[in-house]
């Protein structure tokens, strides 16, 4: 082998390195795209769970002082329902705040919290 095969066989495999870590790189920023791809896609749902149970509050679920909760496919929620402590109680009813957290079923962090109020006749 002379000198010239030599240098071939070295640029060969200079360049199949270079591809290689090119190749590496690619994969690494779309492994990492498709799992910020799930976390949103996981937030967005935890979102409309959120929203659906503070919408029932006052109507399907009590708007009651307390906690409850409940799960809703690959989501667990909670609700908070308390007196607002800095409004009373007026001619047209009580002021309730209302607080829903959803989190994975395998999660222990909320995904989303949502916080609203309901205003109960009657108190």
């Amino acid at each position: 082998m002379n000198r010239e095969e030599g240098s071939i066989l070295v640029e060969a495999l200079v360049a199949a390195a270079l591809v290689a870590l090119i190749l590496t790189a690619a994969f690494r920023v779309m492994a990492d795209s498709a799992m910020r791809q799930r976390g949103i896609e996981d937030r967005r749902t935890a979102l409309m769970v959120a929203r659906s149970q503070l919408t029932a509050v006052g109507a399907a679920l009590p708007a009651t002082p307390g906690r409850i909760g409940g799960v809703d496919g690959d989501y667990v929620w909670s609700l908070k329902v308390e007196d607002c402590p800095e409004d009373g109680e007026s001619a047209a009813g009580a002021l309730r705040c209302a607080t829903v957290s959803v989190r994975r079923t395998d999660g222990e962090r909320p995904l989303v919290t949502l916080a609203s109020r309901r205003l109960v006749a009657g108190g």
